[in-house]
């Protein structure tokens, strides 16, 4: 009954892992660091090649590199302004939020800014500035940029050629592009303070150029507003012709149209013939009166006479002289009567004489109150014609008026009109006076606070910045390259590894043996290894595979082993004869067979000659097995070697004479070892897999890949091969102590001295 294997295969051929026993999220990231670790501990020397190679030619750039100075300037954008007049200036002031000084700055870092400073100081000339001036020298080949320049150049097409004047502008624009480069203009934190840096190779040239900027930055100011004072000034000359112009002319139509339509004014903005129906109001006004006083006083006198009362009551009556004249003559006649009645009688003639004279006073009195009342009627007839003539020359005035109000309403557009052209031009008359005065009085809206000086020590390079940095980065580099080589790493390197990727019990892993000289002073083979150094870690392996295998089925332990691969040359032939070896050397009676039809390879392990009969010729039944096997000298190992190839090797190894002869071989020895062709070029393995009690495959350490291992394991399965393990074979256990920790591998060097290597 076979052993059950430890580890087994999820559906669809894929490995399964079982972890740790204990907390499941501690255990991840337990593998995670141990992992991390291995990584780094694996690829250290790559990643301190890295860092201080990438390092030491960062500094050796960084020392070849020419010493920078570094001046600054500090410039103040200033918010009290100098007012002279109480005047709005024409340029204002600039408002002092962060979007003014981030345009400031940009005008410091402005080309217009950089070519002024280049004329001042001459820096055409000057071969810091200008490459054109500069000798060629070799560290300029160390600048990328030039490469990228030289390979424009080699694959673009031929340049056409240049002119004199395009060239020196070329060459000008250059050197203003390389003191842009040197120049650094940065806002000192939330202040209206500027500062201006700039990096040379001479630190007075430095403080020189930095004080340039400033300086022209404010005559720039300066200029600015003095053009624009000048431009305004011209402008406002300009218009207030054009206005002056306007105002005469507008005023001139005022004129003519007013004299056109007759509405010359009296003053104060009143016409004549406002005027003239102004006097004929108040004059009708005042006949209508008397007319209706004359009618009252006409009305009054005709009711009394109608009605017979005392006209002589009324007041024209009353104020007439002739009628007080009567009235007193009357009088005096009536006294004369009285008398004359009173002494004479009423028939004495001067009595009858004074009757008569007093009715004729009575007549004249009457004759005088008609001739009144005729007077009133007639002063009536006088008031209504006055009224009617009023009324006439009033219609006639009005009818002259309304023409005219259409006139005024005309002239009054033209007035305001005139009246807005004159307050224009005064307007801008006295803008003009303003911007006049003030053109003088220009001041810039920043000020230099603090004049660079020649710096005492270089700012650039900044060699222990630049060293940190190139350690730092290159110690990032380093590791992202290790651990991109570790994920490109397809190859198998622990235990864990092999329990992981294969879902397989990892039995041992077998030493490379070193590379020692025998007796004939020649290099060992392994298995000549095993006989000379029996204690070495190389012997202790196989032999620890040996117990493995014995102690997976106690009752029942293998007899027949198969020794399997992924891919040819991965230690399975050298392991195979080291166990068969080992276990012969134990004192059992051990025969290994060799299975590779195709490329036998067992003979050249033990540096035996092609045979002439082998495992083809027995199975054939010419020979018996005592005279195919040939005894290893050494330990007594029966070896079945092959001498010559089939045409069809898979049906020969899972023929019935296959299975009796290991039949024969299960009997006559306590192990039988096959050593077997690779798994993925041949199905000649899958086929003995089956008939073997256990199956060792054999992944050679660090090399096989693993998704092939993973390929060839599947193949097995599908053949319900008895999988034991896996075996890591030629394990460099001194590289595999430095990374791989929780591994046996890892604690070689602290058990190493059990063995005699």
């Amino acid at each position: 009954m076979n052993a059950p294997v430890k580890g087994s295969a999820s559906q669809g051929g894929m490995p399964a892992y079982e972890g740790r026993e204990g907390d499941e999220g501690e255990g991840f990231l337990e593998f995670d660091l141990k992992a991390l670790y291995r990584t780094l501990r694996k690829r250290l020397w790559l990643i301190l090649s890295v860092t201080f190679g990438l390092t030491a030619l960062v500094m050796a750039v960084v020392f070849q590199q020419t010493p920078l100075y570094t001046a600054n300037a500090q410039v103040l954008l200033d918010r009290q302004k100098m007012q002279v007049t109480d005047m709005e200036a024409v340029m204002s002031g600039l408002p002092a939020d962060s979007a003014t000084v981030d345009s400031e700055v940009e005008i410091l870092l402005s080309r217009t800014l950089a070519e002024r400073v280049v004329d001042r100081l001459d820096l055409m000339k000057d071969t810091e500035f200008n490459a054109a001036l500069r000798e060629p020298s070799a560290i300029r080949w160390l600048d990328p940029r030039l490469w990228i320049r030289e390979a424009i150049a080699l694959v673009s097409a031929s340049p056409a050629p240049v002119s004199e004047e395009a060239r020196a502008r070329a060459e000008r624009d250059a050197v203003i592009d390389t003191v842009l480069s040197r120049l650094e203009v940065t806002r000192q934190r939330l202040t209206y303070v500027i500062n201006v840096s700039v990096l040379s190779e001479n630190p007075g040239k430095a403080a020189r150029i930095a004080n340039a900027f400033a300086e022209n930055y404010i005559l720039d100011q300066l200029e600015a507003k003095f053009d624009a004072t000048r431009q305004a000034n011209e402008w406002l000359s300009q218009r207030l012709g054009e206005l002056r112009q306007q105002v005469q002319d507008s005023e001139r139509a005022v004129e003519i149209f007013r004299t056109e339509q007759g509405l010359e004014s009296l003053g104060s903005g009143v016409t004549v013939s406002e005027q003239q129906l102004s006097e004929l109001n108040a004059q009708l006004i005042l006949a209508r009166t008397s007319l209706a006083e004359a009618r009252a006083k006409y009305d009054r006198a005709r009711q009394i006479r109608t009605s017979g009362g005392a006209i002589e009551s009324m007041a024209d009556v009353v104020q007439s002289g002739t009628i007080s004249s009567l009235r007193q003559k009357q009088a005096e006649l009536a006294r004369e009567l009285a008398n004359l009645s009173s002494r004479y009688g009423p028939r004495h003639p001067e009595v009858v004489n004074a009757e008569a004279q007093r009715r004729d006073i009575d007549v004249q009195i009457g004759a005088e109150i008609s001739r009144i009342i005729g007077s009133l009627q007639n002063n009536v007839s006088v008031a209504e014609t006055r009224v009617a003539s009023l009324q006439q020359s009033l219609r006639e005035i009005r009818g002259e008026t309304g023409e005219g109000n259409q006139a005024m309403v005309q002239l009054r557009e033209l007035e305001r009109e005139a009246a807005a052209n004159r307050a224009v031009y005064e307007s801008f008359l006295n803008r003009f006076k303003e911007t006049s005065q003030q053109q003088d009085l220009q001041a810039p809206d920043s000020r230099v606070i603090s004049v660079a000086t020649a710096p005492l020590a270089p700012s650039h390079p900044r060699k222990a910045l630049a060293f940190a940095l190139a350690l730092v980065l290159s110690t990032i580099l380093g590791v992202g390259l290790a651990f991109l080589l570790e994920h490109l790493d397809n190859g198998i390197e622990s235990g864990s590894d092999v329990e992981q990727q294969l879902g397989l019990p990892h039995l041992v892993s077998v030493p490379a043996t070193p590379a020692e000289k025998g007796p004939d002073r020649k290099v060992m083979s392994p298995q000549d290894y095993l006989v000379a150094k029996p204690l070495s870690a190389f012997s202790e392996a196989l032999r620890s595979l040996r117990s493995v295998l014995q102690l997976s089925n106690v009752d029942n332990p293998p007899k027949v082993i198969l020794f399997t691969s992924a891919l040819p040359d991965e230690g399975k032939t050298t392991t195979a004869s080291g166990f068969a070896r080992a276990a012969a050397a134990s004192g059992l009676k051990v025969v290994l067979v060799d299975c590779d039809l195709r490329h036998p390879s067992v003979h050249k392990a033990f540096g035996l000659s092609r045979p002439e009969t082998g495992l083809v010729e027995l199975l054939a039944e010419r020979l018996d097995v005592a005279n195919v096997t040939v005894k290893d000298e050494k330990t007594g190992l029966d070896i079945l070697p092959i001498a010559t190839g089939t045409a069809n090797p898979p049906d020969l190894l899972a023929s019935t004479q296959m299975r009796l002869l290991l039949d024969r071989l299960r009997e006559n020895y306590d192990l039988v070892v096959l050593d077997s062709a690779p798994v993925l070029p041949v199905s000649d393995s899958r086929v003995l897999a089956r008939i073997a009690d256990e199956t060792v495959f054999v992944v050679r350490w660090n090399a096989t890949p693993r998704d092939a291992a993973q390929a060839a394991l599947r193949e097995l399965r599908l053949f319900d091969a008895s999988i034991a393990g896996v075996v890591l074979a030629v394990v460099d256990t001194a590289r595999q102590a430095k990374y791989g920790y929780g591994d046996g591998g890892y604690y070689y060097g602290k058990y190493s001295r059990y063995y005699v290597n």
